[in-house]
This record gives C-alpha cells, sequence and structure tokens, in this order.
C-alpha cells in the first residue's frame, strides 16, 4: 500500500520582492521534482493535481504557480524574470534533499530550459510540450489536435491570470542554449498531434541538446497538459522511468536515446 501524500502550501520571495505560492507533496523522500505549468494554468488544477499524486510515488513534488498565476503575486513577464525564479526555487530545494529534478509544460519549459542552462539547478530535467523558440506562429493550428482538445480547454475551470505588457525579449531561444544543460539529463516529450507547438519543436531541440538525453514521442499525444486530460498514462508513464533512472540511482541514461524518427 502506497503511503498517503502530506500537502502544504508554501511562499517564496522572489529576488525583486513578488511571493508565489506553490504545493508540496511530501512523502518523505530524499528526492524532490519542481513542477512549472504552462502558461495560463496552475497548480491546482486537475491535470497539476493528478501528476503530483503520481509523482509523488518516486519523490516529493513541489508545483509552482508563476508570476500572474494562481494563488502567486505579480504579473507573467513572458520568460523575462521566470526562468530565475525557477532557478532560485530549485536552489532551495537543493538545501533540503539529496537530489532535485525539474519538469516544465509548454511556456513553463521556456522557463525550466533557460533556468537549466544558465544555472544548473535540477539533477535532472524533463521537459514537455517546451518551445524551440519562443516565436511559434509557424504553421496552420487548424488540426486534428486542436479539435481534439477543445473539450478540455473550453471545459477547464480557470483562474485569472495577470499578464505583464510584452517587452523586448533578451532572453536566447532555448534551442541556442539547450546543449548547455548537459551532463545534466534531460528528456524532451512531445505529443504527436500538438496543435499549438508542433512536434519539430521537440525534435529540434533533441537535435541541439547533448548528451545523456531521451526524445519521447507520445503518439497522438496533445499539447502539453491536454495530455494529462486526454490520455494520462503514456505521458506519466514516460515521466516516471525517466526520473527514477535520474534521480533514483537507476541505471545510465547513456546509450538509451530513442533515435528520431
Amino acid at each position: 500500500m502506497s503511503r498517503s501524500s502530506e500537502e502544504r502550501v508554501e511562499t517564496f520571495r522572489t529576488l525583486d520582492g513578488v511571493e508565489l505560492r506553490s504545493t508540496r507533496r511530501s512523502r518523505g523522500h530524499r528526492r524532490a521534482i519542481l513542477v512549472v505549468p504552462g502558461i495560463f494554468m496552475h497548480r491546482e488544477c486537475p491535470e497539476h493535481r493528478l501528476l503530483g499524486d503520481r509523482l509523488a510515488e518516486i519523490a516529493d513534488v513541489v508545483t509552482l504557480d508563476v508570476r500572474g498565476h494562481g494563488d502567486s503575486g505579480g504579473a507573467f513577464t513572458w520568460g523575462s524574470r521566470e526562468p530565475e525564479d525557477v532557478a532560485a526555487l530549485a536552489a532551495r530545494l537543493r538545501s533540503e534533499y539529496e537530489r532535485v529534478g525539474g519538469l516544465g509544460f509548454s511556456f513553463g519549459g521556456l522557463h525550466a530550459v533557460l533556468a537549466a542552462a544558465a544555472h544548473r539547478p535540477f539533477d535532472a530535467l524533463a521537459l514537455v510540450a517546451a518551445p524551440a523558440r519562443l516565436f511559434i506562429l509557424d504553421h496552420n493550428f487548424a488540426t486534428r489536435g486542436l479539435l481534439r482538445s477543445l473539450p478540455w480547454m473550453l471545459g477547464r475551470r480557470r483562474r485569472l491570470t495577470r499578464l505583464g505588457l510584452a517587452r523586448p525579449w533578451r532572453q536566447p531561444p532555448p534551442v541556442r542554449v539547450v546543449d548547455r544543460i548537459s551532463p545534466t539529463p534531460l528528456l524532451i516529450a512531445h505529443g504527436t498531434e500538438d496543435w499549438l507547438i508542433p512536434v519539430k519543436h521537440g525534435r529540434h531541440l533533441y537535435e541541439r541538446a547533448a548528451e545523456p538525453k531521451r526524445l519521447a514521442l507520445i503518439a497522438g499525444g496533445l499539447h502539453a497538459e491536454n495530455m494529462l486530460a486526454a490520455d494520462a498514462e503514456p505521458l506519466l508513464r514516460t515521466l516516471l522511468e525517466f526520473f527514477r533512472d535520474s534521480l533514483g540511482g537507476g541505471e545510465s541514461l547513456s546509450g538509451r536515446t530513442q533515435p528520431l524518427p
């Protein structure tokens, strides 16, 4: 029988004084995973509650409300300050745990990859539907994946998101810095029917990343958290296997990278 998780809300103050909220699910593990949701998502949505409960089987889980989302203060800065927030929170977790993993969805993946490339705060990093570049208007959105996503998008209970004014973006695109994450183990997971950030972004990140790395193409998978709403198990199995291997002292990732299809 699995142990139940102790769940508590925590506050983290950023370097510029903004208070961010997170939920920690703890079972007394020596490992932790910091989860960074995508834009317009928050830590209490059903998809992230499901994810946190499942990942808690192998590690304590801290799910963050980024700036302007959920119960966190401030306004979303479109990736200008969020990577530094993620790096600082991960550094705090490193003082409490033996190993710390990172997991970012969509825009949250962008924050996580930039944090990892600049500061290396993680012992393993997984990106789900992360963009290779910020500007993703590079395809036709009217796809089968969009039609399949609509029931979850329209039925989801949303919370007000506070968006800051878009400023000139000075961060490098993830594809230019993803190689700097090595030797931290990296998983790039992408749904093959992602209508917002097409699968070619995942392939491009994988091509530019250095070892050790894995590419997991989720057959029929939708965009980011929508995969957890539509059919969670393929993505959950992929994440659990990766973090068991990379945080739990399992076999090396070297030589286990899937070739590009």
